[in-house]
């Protein structure tokens, strides 16, 4: 009604358009009822328009300019906007007291069908080639049911004015009515228009001309016939026998259409039985470059992974099975709907492309139960075939070789392959050049077989080996599938029995136990030296300048290597460097400084060449006891540097902690580190190297001060995994014993790369297995496994032998400062701490514990990781573990 009260608009239930009213006079206005007939008709006339002619402009706009999404995004935003702008308003008129203008109904009538029918045919037709148009019909008319009825802008209207709630049921009931007969009517033109019925009869025509060569058939240029045509089969049954290698490119097109694709079963199907040589037709399929594509492109890894090729579809076709090619969950049904069309009729050759179907899915070859055996009877019949006495050999000799799972199995594939028909007639050429390859493995074996002399035994197993990985690269580069996995199993299976064999005949050989290489205890040199490799060039690096060079000071805790570092520079320094090897622990029974310089004079003086010491005269042990030491020393080395002959001395003072416990006990002078300061300073060939287990600044007496600024500190800490690894698996170049992975990353674990420790685990492994195999008896793989590094480190005998490094942290822990290190060992000895935590635990003071944690962490005895305290050394913690539960 108007707001005059004058005119209204009103709608029935039967009508399709509203009809307007003179409310004075009681009749309709005839005039602009008539318009609005005509506005009704141009609808549904520009509908037809839209719907059947445009679509094809709008695919193609839409689909090239946003994509399938931008095109069904596009269009759920514009049903929205139309949905809700009409009703909305159209609802609350009687609140605000606004009515809706005719001219608007019906504009908003128009443009929403119209957006919303263009939207569906446009998004079905915009899916995977003629598949996606069949799908999106259903999905898009169950929509159109839901929101066009719900939503439409026209709903009965009752003369009176009712209230909103009212409007809105009635509105709503009468919209489901109309969705009924609304979205049943858009579902027919929406398939309509899908399906491109009004062109089939064009399509038919066309179809129909080809046949007299006037013309291509539709189904060679459109991708997207649904409806069936004349002569489909026909033609690509002519394209075959006019050039056979354009038609299979029309029949790989052609089998993307999954509404054509039964024609392509049926042309296909005769065209085989129609060959002289069908298998060579079969075979040659395989190796063509158009059915080694993939029928839709893949999207995703699922789809790369899943998908089979264009060949693979059509062997799965022409055995009569369903292959699963892309991701429309209702491609199954049309196969389904379009078997009538199909030829169904099972010969030798359709059962035999069905097992080629199912050997081109590596899944199936690879399982653990495959047997080839199983398809004998097919692949027999096709002895009645040219070339079929071939095929059915080479499949049979596949199957006898994947049968073999002991090595004197492998010696029958001489036999097996002996009756193969000649290569240069062969079907495929390559996979009897590749099933006699495996005649030749099978002929070394039987050698190996014959053989008493290891020696010739070895041979054998070698030339059989080197076949075999020949035979991998030539099958890859050289065999087509499906043989090409099968004859890649048969090499996977035999290797291990080749590799198991020649294990056994090297083990056999060894008769005496094995040369432990693993040092324990004792300095490492010479090639058993390994994993400090940055640690000696950075020494190299330092020392082999011609100028002055620094004196250092090497640092670190007990047994992690240091004075292995000094006994094994010289080999890295040259001919013009001598190292003078002056351990404390060996002179540390001198009673004076007298006598100590005096024992340095003379290694200096022993570290000589001969023709040196012929210049010069052994030093006089007088002139140290009875004058001044500090002057005869340095009287010495006046004269060696006279002698010397450009060489540079490095003394190594190894256990250099000894001198301050000889200062302490008044047998040295302090004043000597000041003295071999100045030395340092004014004799740039005289280097000082001491090793020890504090930097120079960690000591606890001021007398260490003038060496301070002479002499750089070099840390010696754990070792990193990959020189622990090469220290744990090759300790000496002829070392002959493997390690499995895990026990070498469980042996890094538990050392945490700790030299000592890692020589003290091997050392004990190779005891334990030269026990076993030698002492009881005992037959074992040469190889160490996790259960051999449990086994050992379990033992009382393990930290018994390793005593020397565990007690030897225990002691310094225990008398130096500060004392709480002990304590703070003992509670982190069965698990992880925190500050806090610990502070709890031994009930000392906040300070106490830092001072503690602080200096363990400084000797690398205690790490932080994630706000919690834990040893370095996983044994370390287990022997003060053990030592708490005593």
């Amino acid at each position: 009604m108007t707001s005059d009260g004058k005119r209204a608009i009103s709608f029935g239930v039967r009508a399709i358009i509203p009809r307007f009213w003179d409310l004075e006079k009681r009749v309709e206005l005839k005039r602009e009822n008539d318009l609005l007939g005509w506005l009704g008709l141009v609808e549904y006339l520009l509908i037809i328009i839209i719907g059947l002619l445009s679509v094809p402009l709008v695919l193609a706009v839409s689909v090239t300019t946003f994509g399938v999404g931008g095109c069904v995004l596009g269009g759920m935003i514009g049903m929205i906007i139309l949905a809700y702008a009409s009703p909305v308003r159209y609802l609350i008129a009687p609140i605000v007291g606004v009515l809706p203008q005719p001219l608007f109904t019906a504009v908003s009538i128009i443009l929403f069908r119209e957006y919303f029918i263009i939207w569906g045919m446009a998004s079905g037709v915009a899916s995977r080639k003629a598949f996606g148009v069949v799908t999106s019909v259903a999905i898009y008319t169950v929509l159109s049911m839901i929101v066009f009825g719900i939503f439409a802008d026209v709903m009965p209207m009752p003369n009176t004015n009712p209230n909103l709630l009212t409007r809105v049921v009635v509105g709503v009931v009468g919209s489901v009515v109309v969705a009924l007969v609304g979205g049943l009517l858009f579902g027919v033109l929406n398939i309509a228009s899908s399906s491109r019925l009004i062109f089939h009869p064009i399509y038919c025509v066309l179809a129909l001309r080809s046949k007299f060569g006037k013309g291509k058939h539709p189904v060679e240029w459109d991708e997207l016939v649904v409806l069936p045509l004349p002569g489909t089969q026909r033609i690509i049954t002519h394209r075959l026998q006019q050039n056979e290698l354009n038609g299979l490119r029309l029949i790989a097109e052609v089998a993307g259409n999954p509404f054509q694709r039964a024609f392509v079963q049926q042309a296909l199907h005769t065209y085989l039985h129609q060959q002289v040589a069908p298998l060579r037709f079969l075979y040659n399929l395989l190796i063509n470059p158009d059915w080694q594509t993939y029928v839709y492109a893949p999207v995703s890894k699922q789809d790369w992974e899943r998908f089979p090729a264009t060949g693979q579809l059509l062997l799965g076709e022409l055995g009569g099975q369903w292959v699963h090619c892309s991701s429309d969950w209702a491609e199954h049904l049309v196969w389904k709907v379009t078997q009538f069309l199909r030829n169904h009729r099972q010969t030798p050759l359709t059962r035999f492309a069905a097992i080629l179907y199912q050997l081109l899915d590596e899944k199936t070859v690879k399982a653990e139960n495959f047997d080839l055996s199983s398809y004998r009877r097919v692949y027999a019949e096709l002895t009645l075939y040219p070339d079929g006495e071939e095929v059915t050999q080479s499949f049979e000799a596949l199957a006898g070789f994947l049968a073999y799972n002991q090595l004197s199995d492998l010696a029958q594939a001489v036999d097996a392959v002996s009756e193969l028909a000649p290569a240069d007639i062969a079907v495929c050429p390559p996979v009897l050049a590749a099933l006699a390859n495996m005649g030749a493995v099978g002929a070394e074996v039987a050698t190996y077989q014959a053989a008493t002399s290891r020696v010739n035994k070895l041979a054998a197993l070698a030339r059989a080996t080197k076949t075999l990985d020949d035979l991998d690269d030539y099958i890859i580069a050289e065999v087509a599938t499906p043989e090409k996995a099968l004859l890649q199993r048969v090499v996977r299976q035999w290797r291990p029995l080749l590799t198991e064999a020649s294990g056994r005949v090297g083990f056999a050989e060894v008769r005496g136990p094995v040369a432990n290489p693993y040092v324990v205890g004792n300095p490492v040199i010479g090639h058993l030296f390994v994993g400090r490799e940055d640690i000696l060039r950075r020494l190299e690096e330092l020392w082999m300048v011609r100028e002055q060079c620094p004196s250092v000071v090497i640092y670190g805790h007990r047994r992690m290597g240091k004075s292995s570092i000094l006994r094994n520079l010289s080999v890295r320094l040259g001919l013009q460097t001598i190292i003078v090897d002056f351990n404390m622990q060996r002179v540390g029974l001198v009673r004076n400084t007298e006598e100590l310089l005096y024992n340095l004079a003379l290694s200096l003086y022993d570290s000589l060449p001969k023709l040196a010491k012929e210049q010069l005269p052994e030093p006089d042990e007088s002139r140290f006891l009875t004058q001044n030491p500090y002057t005869a020393f340095d009287r010495f080395l006046k004269q060696l540097n006279e002698v010397r002959a450009e060489k540079r001395f490095i003394v190594a003072i190894d256990e250099f902690e000894l001198i301050e416990q000889l200062i302490e006990q008044n047998r040295l002078e302090p004043a000597l580190l000041d003295f071999w300061r100045g030395l340092i300073q004014t004799y740039s060939w005289f280097v000082m190297a001491f090793a020890g287990l504090h930097t120079l600044k960690e000591m606890t007496q001021n007398y260490w001060n003038p060496l301070f600024g002479s002499v750089m500190a070099i840390p010696v800490s754990f070792l990193s995994p990959k020189a622990a690894t090469q220290l744990i698996v090759q300790p000496s170049p002829d070392f002959n014993i493997d390690y499995h992975q895990d026990a070498v990353e469980r042996i890094i674990k538990l050392t945490n790369g700790q030299p000592y420790l890692i020589q003290l685990v091997g050392h004990t492994l190779v005891t334990c297995l030269n026990r076993q195999t030698f002492e009881e008896g005992i037959e074992r793989e040469r190889r160490f496994t996790v259960a051999d590094v449990e086994a050992i480190i379990n033992t009382p005998e393990f930290y018994r032998d390793g005593n020397a490094y565990f007690n030897g942290i225990w002691v310094q822990a225990e008398n130096s400062e500060p004392r709480e290190q002990i304590a703070v060992l003992k509670v982190l000895s069965y698990t992880s701490l925190s500050l806090t935590d610990i502070v709890n635990q031994t009930n000392l003071d906040l300070g106490q514990v830092q001072a503690a944690l602080e200096t363990l962490q400084r000797h690398d005895v205690i790490k932080q990781e994630n706000g919690q305290y834990v040893y370095t050394v996983e044994l370390m913690r287990r022997w003060v573990a053990q030592r708490r539960g005593e």
